[in-house]
């Protein structure tokens, strides 16, 4: 690791000093401090976003004139969003979803780094008090003893934040390891998300939503298999005045301020669910999220099998006509079919699926067997690697256009692939903590805890980045 040269003042403003070629980053140059910092990146988390924001729209003449990047990084930043057709205006068009993605390109180091901020402080890009990913994708740490304040029966918006009434609708246990007719009763909020544009098909218009994870604490430090996500739709003002008051609490959870990758809220560990910020928070969520929003609720439920065995499904609530919400009802996953089961039979942390009905996409098929993975011929690899990438994209899949199981085992599938081979690794994706989980094929979790592992699944990393973007786009 190289540690990072001084640099000129007058050569963050002058072009000619910028784009000197003897004062330019390395090749292999990175931002990583020379403190040898863990995270590697002494930013705020609105600096990172202005910086990756400027790196995401400057054409590469701009780059070089307006933010005095050298030619040979600018051209490295201008090629990669442009994707595999060199053209921009396209559909494999890249954003910055970290600064690891940024910091992966060739000549791009520290004296682009400092440039770049330079310039987003100089055109007004930055905003300090911007959002961070921590601010709209919120992991509550479970507590190692003791229970969790956000109950599914907490008065929110009409009555309890899930009515009991919903949740009955599933009609079969979600924690095997929870007597059934207390199930409700230990249902508590453990993520939570705020997005300002979900969407029920990749042209529809944007839903906003809040949106819950509710799962069942051990009292251990950890959690039962199985979960339950309820999805909250709201109005443009509704939108707005959540925005505002996250804004507003940002003075209440300085922890939160850091770039960082998405992991357990910072603010909620270091103040508990007490502090000013959780109660804040809370007033948030309680304000919008209940009966009277409540649009979608689904499920991973966790069945009595002696191999790992899920069931995957959901419902329609209320339908909200102009973004694509139909009528109450079961949601069809594939066809007609309503319930998906999933099941398990790999051991050692590996993968080996059987899905009924089977995933929608032939090309997933191939990667339901982890020791299968390796055998594949390059171009099953690449079709299958080009699969597992859709289903962690925002802009390639929505849950209406593919199945509940594409979308909880994908990021095992990917894992597999780059273990295979390591052409595959994508830097393409928001940051995100990866804790012990990652790789335990039992582990289905988007956003939630498997046992007293939190687990951020990529996908779920990348919409909190599509988020950011799509919330600083309104301002």
């Amino acid at each position: 690791m190289r540690a990072v040269p001084t640099i000129i003042a007058t050569c963050i403003y002058l072009t000619g000093c910028a784009g000197d070629e003897g004062i330019e980053d390395g090749e292999t140059d990175d931002f990583t401090a020379a403190d040898g910092k863990a995270d590697g990146y002494d930013l705020s988390e609105p600096q990172a976003l202005a910086v990756m924001e400027l790196a995401g729209t400057l054409t590469e003449a701009q780059l070089k004139s307006d933010a005095g990047v050298a030619s040979r990084a600018a051209r490295a930043i201008a090629t990669y969003r442009a994707g595999a057709d060199r053209r921009l205006g396209t559909a494999d068009d890249q954003a910055f979803d970290s600064l690891v993605e940024l910091d992966a390109l060739a000549y791009v180091g520290p004296r682009t780094l400092e440039n770049l901020l330079a310039s987003a402080e100089t055109r007004g890009v930055l905003d300090e008090g911007a959002l961070g990913r921590h601010d709209v994708s919120i992991l509550v740490p479970v507590p190692a003893t003791g229970d969790l304040p956000w109950k599914a029966s907490l008065p929110g918006k009409g009555g309890a934040l899930l009515p009991k009434s919903a949740f009955d609708k599933i009609g079969r246990s979600v924690f095997n390891a929870v007597p059934e007719p207390g199930e409700y009763d230990a249902l508590r909020v453990v993520a939570v998300r705020f997005d300002p544009c979900f969407t029920t098909s990749l042209t529809a218009a944007c839903q906003p939503q809040v949106r819950l994870v509710f799962q069942a604490l051990d009292g251990e430090g950890g959690t039962f298999d199985g979960a339950v996500h309820a999805l909250y739709n709201l109005s443009a003002d509704q939108h707005a005045d959540v925005v505002a008051r996250l804004r507003a609490l940002e003075d209440k959870a300085p922890q939160n301020r850091a770039y960082a990758p998405l992991g357990i809220n910072p603010a909620l560990k270091a103040q508990g669910m007490t502090g000013a910020y959780a109660t804040g928070l809370a007033k948030i969520i309680t304000d919008h999220a209940g009966p009277a929003t409540l649009a979608r609720m689904t499920f991973v439920t966790r069945t009595l099998a002696r191999q790992g065995q899920w069931e995957l499904g959901g419902f329609h609530i209320k339908a909200t006509a102009a973004t694509g919400f139909p009528a109450p009802g079961a949601i069809k996953i594939i066809g007609n079919e309503t319930l998906q089961v999933l099941g398990n039979g790999g051991f050692g942390g590996g993968h080996r699926y059987t899905i009924t009905p089977d995933l929608a996409d032939p090309a997933g098929r191939t990667g339901t067997d982890s020791l299968a993975i390796p055998a594949l011929s390059a171009t099953a690899k690449k079709q299958l690697s080009a699969w597992a990438l859709a289903q962690q994209s925002p802009l390639a899949t929505v849950p209406d256009t593919t199945d509940c199981s594409s979308c909880h085992i994908a990021g095992h599938v990917s894992n597999a692939l780059e273990a295979a081979d390591p052409r595959l690794v994508s830097l393409d994706r928001g940051p995100r903590v990866i804790a012990g989980a990652e790789r335990t094929g039992d582990n289905l979790r988007s956003f939630g805890y498997f046992g007293a592992e939190p687990v951020i699944a990529i996908r779920t990393a990348n919409e909190t980045s599509a988020v950011l973007r799509a919330i600083a786009a309104q301002r």
